[in-house]
């Protein structure tokens, strides 16, 4: 992985949040339209998205939504990707307009033989636990053994905390965040300052863990 890994901060749901996330120097803001405790309306995404003042990537996270529906959101919000985690082929995947980052889960080493299905057709594959959204990691030593032309990005348990040890796994692209920068729920703003400032291997970062 390069000096500098790509961070997207995902399940953002209000303006503060997401003016943080830029303002820290995030890559990604993730809006979740699939059924959650932090989903979001097109209508809402699109007000945020609106706010904000840089060239941040905007990403909307669905799961098994018809291509359809996707793409009209994808245009009416003003996506720059759409994140899918659901059954899509890969020919269903080469028929999107949009960029797709793929996303899957990883129960049992195993699962790793469904990245190459996806490989060269996606912007990105995105990795995640067993439960995507709970914080529950996978073992990411499991990743060591892929070859793939795509970029990777991990996601599933990542914390401020055991970046240093998500950085040794030299496969990946950049992490993906949601519950590890969050407290009782809720987006925390000072942890995705912490978490970005940390990937980003910034000086400043300065761990508050006792």
């Amino acid at each position: 992985m390069n000096n500098l890994p790509l961070v997207k901060i995902c399940g953002v749901t209000d303006i503060m949040a997401a003016r943080v996330v830029e303002q820290a120097g995030a890559d990604f803001i993730g809006f979740v339209f699939a059924k959650s405790k932090r989903q979001v309306t097109p209508k809402a995404a699109k007000t945020i998205i609106q706010s904000l003042e840089t060239s941040i990537k905007t990403v909307g996270v669905f799961v098994d939504h018809p291509k359809d529906t996707v793409e009209q959101i994808a245009r009416d919000v003003g996506l720059d990707y759409v994140q899918l985690h659901g059954s899509e082929t890969r020919a269903e995947i080469l028929d999107y307009t949009v960029p797709v980052i793929k996303a899957l889960t990883l129960t049992t080493k195993k699962d790793l033989t469904q990245l190459t299905a996806y490989d060269e057709i996606c912007a990105y594959l995105l990795v995640d636990g067993p439960v995507p959204g709970s914080g529950e990691a996978f073992d990411w030593a499991w990743l060591s053994e892929t070859k793939l032309t795509t970029p990777l990005l991990l996601a599933g348990g990542l914390n401020v905390d055991n970046l240093d040890a998500a950085k040794q796994v030299t496969a990946i692209s950049g992490f993906d965040v949601s519950s590890g920068v969050e407290t009782e729920g809720i987006k925390d703003h000072q942890k995705i300052t912490d978490f970005i400032d940390k990937a980003k291997g910034r000086e400043k970062y300065v761990s508050t863990t006792k």
